[in-house]
């Protein structure tokens, strides 16, 4: 008999439960009739659990399973790693089941060049909230004092790189600044290393050190401002050099301008065809002019007066003076004996040379105070010229050939013999 709608069955007691145990079938939901309607206030509403999950067995399945779905899920998350990933300054997280620095550059698809690096270490176990940072590998070429060698850096800046090759401590001046970026694409920068230098103010001297790249700015850097009119030695756009001397010499001051002579002078030279010790003017010496810009400086201490440039308006023309250096034939005795001697060959020289010793006519091969040939001079012993031959000489063989003819002057002096 089922018990009044709205009651719950009693349970039986335990000495007579093993007897009252019925296997009753539930009763199926019946179909709706109609649009649904809520129970009635006070009213139970019916139970609509299925057999199948009042079952113990279903149950106690149903709780293993939330278990073992419970503990995977924990193991899951107990082995998940979160961690910081700074790739070139940039972060990103990464979530990985890895266990070193290799796993989670793998769980982030990050592959790393020969020249990268990544601290920690490739093989460093992590752990959750680890930070792993990677740089990438960038070529860094320095030119320094003309020599140029390339570096992999995994520096972002200038200054970084100078780091890394050992360079940030040494004085250099840069083509471009330290804080300046070093692109992956690579950077190439041209340093100077310093100069020990000397600046010299009149008696003054200092010891400087300076990667500044002229004169000029080596004297501004050490508080040297030049003047217009003041001169500095070298030039101030010169390029400095180790030990070199910089010479300034301060104006005190206008300058002044003004003209002044270039002397000539004369320049001697020998020639071998003038007697020894006989000069010939070969050209006359012929002044220059020039203005010179002068100027009131310190000089040892002192004013004095100093020449700081000069501009030639004439160029000068040197004098040139010959010297002879041809020694003389010695003189002879003209005397051969006989009537020769007493004829009067001052008159004949004069007659044939005008009494030149040296005179040459060309045109007929004849030479000296007599005009004798080659040949009839050698015919009466003399040898080379009767032009380089001494006066004396000359008239010596020119009495020979008188004797030599026999008198027949008309033979050789046909025009000028009369006035022997």
């Amino acid at each position: 008999m089922l018990p009044p709608a709205g009651t719950r069955p009693r349970r039986p007691s335990p000495a007579k439960e093993s007897q009252h145990i019925v296997s009753t079938p539930p009763e199926p939901f019946p179909a709706p009739e109609g649009p649904p309607q809520g129970p009635r206030r006070g009213a139970r509403t019916p139970s609509r659990i299925p057999a199948l999950l009042r079952s113990r067995g279903f149950l106690i399945g149903a709780a293993v399973l939330v278990v073992l779905l419970l503990a995977g899920g924990g193991t899951a998350f107990a082995m998940d790693k979160r961690i910081t990933l700074t790739v070139d300054g940039k972060d990103r997280t990464v979530h990985t089941f890895g266990s070193s620095v290799a796993d989670v550059l793998e769980s982030a698809e990050v592959e790393l060049g020969e020249h990268d690096k990544v601290v920690p270490a490739a093989g460093t176990q992590v752990s959750r909230g680890q930070d792993v940072e990677v740089r990438t590998g960038r070529k860094f070429t320095l030119e320094l004092d003309g020599k140029a060698k390339s570096h992999w850096v995994t520096a972002f800046t200038v200054d970084e790189a100078l780091k890394e090759i050992g360079k940030h401590k040494e004085p250099m001046s840069l083509s471009v600044k330290r804080t300046a970026a070093v692109p992956k694409s690579g950077l190439e920068v041209t340093a100077r290393s310093a100069r020990d230098l000397v600046i010299q103010q009149d008696t003054k001297k200092k010891k400087v050190s300076s990667t500044e790249p002229t004169v000029g700015e080596v004297l501004k850097e050490n508080g040297i401002d030049l003047g217009k009119y003041d001169k500095v030695k070298p030039k101030a756009a010169t390029e400095p050099t180790d030990g070199m001397v910089i010479k300034v010499m301060q104006v005190i001051g206008k300058p002044k301008t003004k003209e002044v002579p270039i002397e000539a002078g004369v320049q001697t030279r020998e020639n071998d065809d003038l007697p020894k010790g006989e000069k010939k003017v070969v050209r006359k010496p012929k002044d220059g002019k020039k203005k010179v810009t002068v100027a009131t400086v310190m000089k040892g201490g002192k004013k004095t007066e100093h020449v700081l440039k000069e501009k030639v308006l004439k160029k000068p023309v040197k004098g040139i003076t010959e010297v002879g250096t041809k020694e003389e034939a010695p003189e002879v005795d003209s005397d051969v004996g006989g009537p020769a001697d007493s004829l009067n060959w001052a008159g004949l020289a004069q007659c044939e040379s005008g009494g030149n010793p040296k005179a040459v006519n060309s045109a007929g091969g004849y030479y000296g105070l007599y005009q004798f040939s080659e040949q009839t001079w050698a015919s009466t012993g003399g040898s080379g010229l009767p032009s380089d031959a001494s006066p004396s000489e000359q008239t010596m063989r020119a009495k020979k050939l008188y004797n030599m003819v026999d008198g027949n002057w008309q033979s050789q002096w046909p025009e000028c013999g009369k006035h022997l």
